[in-house]
């Protein structure tokens, strides 16, 4: 279960947010956070589940996003 752990931390680091591994995971994200704490483990069958979702979303490439002070509004604009 630790390597479970420390997969939930390396995805959420990959994907920039724990909201993000909570929707690949359809749970509720304090169940996530709980899960890397280490405080709750989810049911066996369930990690079976989640591993390679979690694997698949670890190799996926990083997406490139536009300037961080860009709005939408002014993207549309642009394009």
């Amino acid at each position: 279960m630790y390597e479970f752990s420390e997969l939930l931390i390396r995805v959420s680091q990959a994907m920039g947010t724990v909201l993000g591994v909570a929707n690949l995971l359809e749970v509720d994200p304090r169940l996530v956070y709980r899960w890397m704490a280490g405080f709750e483990q989810p049911e066996p069958a369930s990690v079976e589940l989640f591993v390679p979702k979690l694997r698949a979303a670890q190799e996926a490439p990083a997406a490139v996003c536009d300037h961080p002070r860009r709005r939408a509004y002014d993207r549309r604009l642009a394009a």
